[in-house]
Order: structure tokens, then C-alpha cells, then sequence
């Protein structure tokens, strides 16, 4: 029988690397259904755990406090949300274009997950710093976007400033969007985003008079 030789340290680690990520990953995954059901102020580490299969002491092991696994947990659904909005907008057309598929998944993302919508009202006043860390975030991708449709002529030209403004505008009118989630079911989602790109179109449109001009 041909012995087999013991696994490298390298090998070692590498293993366990990927063993904590998948426990760490598990772990997330259960305090989202835990947060979803109960909110984040209920959620408990030790119904995390249960949910996880998994220890308390491994809970605290991975992200050293349960304020630091919620925190963990609302900035993975940011990144996931922001990644799914910046493949929605990778196509081609103009700005509203872009902006008109962002919304329509930023719609179907919702409906998909309406118990995110609640964790994220929840997080502005369980960790109102990481909100505002959200909303900076957010208002950048949103002034590069609009900075991008200036350069391809879609967007009026605008200073630094009114970028700045409408990036918070656009950002706010989300509301409006999230409001509708709840909506009898009469008025399609389609329908619903053109309504309010009507809007945005006659506020930003290249040709619309700017104040100064009025």
C-alpha cells in the first residue's frame, strides 16, 4: 500500500481559509432570514447560530460582536443591490436609458425582497452612520452617472454643485418608486418608472432652460 504524504501547511490553510469563508457566508445568510423575520433590533445571535447550525462562541468568533455581523450583513445587501443596479445600467442607450433599466430592476429587486426594504428604514436608526456611509456611496454613483450623461450630450451641462443636488434628488425619488411596492397592482411597474423619468427627463434633458436662464 502506498502511503500518502500529510498535507502541505499551504494546503492546510488554504483549506481552512475556505472553511471559515463558507461558515462566514452561512452565518450571514442566517442573520439575513433572522433580521427578515424579526427586524434587526430582535435579531438574536442565538437564533442566528440555530439557523447557521453552528455555535454562538463561532458566531462571535467570525465577526466579533452581533452589532458587527448586522453591520456585515446591511453593507453585503448594499454591495449586492449595487452591484445588480451597475448591471443594469452596463447596456447601451443614453443616460435615461440607463437610468429607466437601473429603476426597473431596482423595482424588481424589491419586489423580490420586501423585507429589505424594511431593513434598510430600520438601519437609519439602529446605525445611522452606516446609512449615511450608504448614502454617500450612492450619491457618488449617482453624480458619475450624471457627469457621464453631460460628456454624451443626453444631460444639460451643470456645476459641480447642482450635480451634487440632483444626485440627491435621484437618490430621494427612490421613494417614490419603493411607495409603490405597495400599490394595488393597477399601474404597472413599467409604467410607474416613466412617469417619473418624465419627470427627471424634464429636469435634466439637454435643451431644458436652468434657472439662471429663466
Amino acid at each position: 500500500m502506498t502511503a500518502h504524504a500529510p498535507p502541505t501547511r499551504g494546503t492546510r490553510d488554504r483549506s481552512g481559509y475556505a472553511k471559515s469563508r463558507e461558515t462566514r457566508a452561512r452565518i450571514l445568510a442566517a442573520a439575513l432570514a433572522e433580521a427578515s423575520e424579526h427586524g434587526l433590533r430582535d435579531a438574536t445571535v442565538t437564533r442566528i447560530a440555530a439557523r447557521a447550525d453552528t455555535a454562538v462562541g463561532t458566531v462571535n468568533y467570525q465577526f466579533g460582536s452581533r452589532r458587527a455581523l448586522l453591520r456585515d450583513l446591511m453593507r453585503l445587501l448594499m454591495t449586492d443591490l449595487s452591484e445588480r443596479l451597475s448591471a443594469a445600467t452596463a447596456g447601451e442607450g443614453d443616460f435615461f436609458t440607463r437610468h429607466q433599466a437601473e429603476l426597473l430592476a431596482y423595482v424588481e429587486y424589491l419586489r423580490a425582497n420586501p423585507a429589505h426594504l424594511r431593513l434598510a428604514d430600520e438601519i437609519k436608526f439602529a446605525e445611522p452612520e452606516l446609512h449615511r456611509e450608504g448614502v454617500r456611496t450612492w450619491v457618488d454613483q449617482l453624480a458619475s452617472r450624471l457627469r457621464a450623461g453631460i460628456v454624451e450630450g443626453s444631460i444639460r451641462p451643470m456645476d459641480q454643485a447642482e450635480i451634487a443636488a440632483q444626485a440627491h434628488f435621484l437618490l430621494g425619488a427612490r421613494h417614490f418608486l419603493e411607495d409603490m411596492i405597495g400599490h394595488d397592482g393597477q399601474t404597472g411597474d413599467e409604467a410607474v418608472v416613466d412617469a417619473y423619468l418624465g419627470l427627471v427627463r424634464n429636469g435634466l434633458a439637454r435643451g431644458c432652460s436652468d434657472r439662471s436662464q429663466r
